[in-house]
């Protein structure tokens, strides 16, 4: 899914802090610590004899199929007003920004995990915490009967209900209201050996907007973790070259990860430079750890995609300045040759 255009752009937006308790271990981050959250409450899981000894700070549950059971989560209301919150147990997805997220209930294409955590785990609708006080929630759980490998992975979501204060921009008629929430991490697995590597595919090329480079045209690579496992600590090299094997431009990223059975759309920006209609070939290298992936793909881009995408970028008018000032020249010669011309010949009228 390419990234919108200034002219997407509602007019109005939510803006979710989403911060997650309980990282991966394996993603290698520092658990967020609750003081700093800025959301005014605190989610913690409560201990669970499922739980795998080798983690803590999220639900890392070894189940069955079939099996049933129930977690629990602790809620603490740091405010002096009574919290209502949305709660919802999320399948991880990849952002376009190719980082993982829990905020989407509904994923649709985003996901192709065999299971999503929402028909396994029946959590509440909303709660209600009351100001400055705790909440124990239970949340039910039944695993499907056919057995799964890998992970499920995702979050419990916990969004508070109420607006924050909404913030001005410099676009007219354009304001920001921030909502707040937590995720805390689940992840189910039926075996402690299962060593399921995470696969990458390429599977389209398309053109776009990349919106973190100022909404420079881009070629966007769409990339698919086709197995049921983390992909983290991911680097891509993508490169466009023309059809003389000419580089054009390329984009390098690093630190990117994907959820299990997800995919995005890597993009390549041309560096706010147009993009013109043409073949173009990419290849494109991605490692992670120990693992290493080359695809390579010619691809052509039409006139109308071309116009598409270069609507956000400036036209280039040097050379009309440049003909300009060639004109001007011209012009400056051609009246002093006039000049010279007209003094020859009042020289010759006044001699006779």
């Amino acid at each position: 899914m390419m990234p919108i255009s200034r002219k997407m752009l509602k007019r109005t937006s939510w803006l979710g802090l989403v911060m997650v308790l309980g990282l991966l271990s394996w993603l290698n981050c520092q658990p967020v610590q609750a003081a700093n959250t800025g959301a005014g409450f605190t989610v913690q899981m409560v201990k669970n004899s499922r739980q795998r000894a080798a983690t803590t700070g999220y639900f890392d549950l070894k189940v069955a199929p079939g099996q049933t059971g129930q977690v629990q989560m602790r809620i603490v209301n740091l405010t002096k007003q009574a919290l209502h919150l949305q709660v919802h147990a999320n399948t991880g997805y990849t952002t376009g920004n190719g980082i993982e997220a829990y905020d989407k209930a509904t994923l649709g294409s985003l996901s192709t995990a065999p299971y999503q955590l929402k028909s396994i785990f029946k959590v509440p609708a909303s709660i209600t915490v009351p100001a400055a006080s705790a909440k124990v929630i239970t949340v039910p759980y039944q695993l499907p009967t056919k057995a799964f490998n890998g992970v499920l992975e995702g979050a419990f979501y916990f969004l508070n209900k109420a607006t924050g204060e909404a913030q001005t921009t410099n676009q007219k008629g354009f304001q920001l209201h921030n909502r707040y929430a937590l995720a805390l991490g689940v992840v189910l697995r039926e075996s402690d050996t299962s060593q399921v590597k995470p696969a990458l595919k390429l599977t389209g090329v398309t053109t776009g907007s990349d919106q973190q480079a100022q909404f420079s045209p881009a070629v966007g690579a769409k990339l698919v973790n086709s197995r049921p496992q983390l992909l983290t600590h991911l680097k891509i090299d993508g490169r466009i070259y023309d059809q003389n094997g000419q580089l054009k431009f390329k984009t390098v990223r690093q630190n990117l990860g994907m959820a299990p059975n997800s995919n995005f759309t890597y993009l390549i920006n041309t560096g706010n430079k147009r993009l013109a209609a043409g073949q173009y070939k990419l290849r494109l290298v991605a490692t992670a750890k120990h693992q290493r992936w080359v695809f390579t793909r010619t691809f052509k881009v039409t006139k109308a995609q071309a116009d598409k995408v270069n609507q956000q970028v400036p036209r280039d008018w040097h050379w009309l300045w440049w003909l300009l000032l060639a004109l001007a020249i011209l012009l400056i010669i051609l009246l002093l040759w006039l000049v010279y011309r007209y003094g020859q010949r009042k020289g010759r009228e006044q001699a006779q």
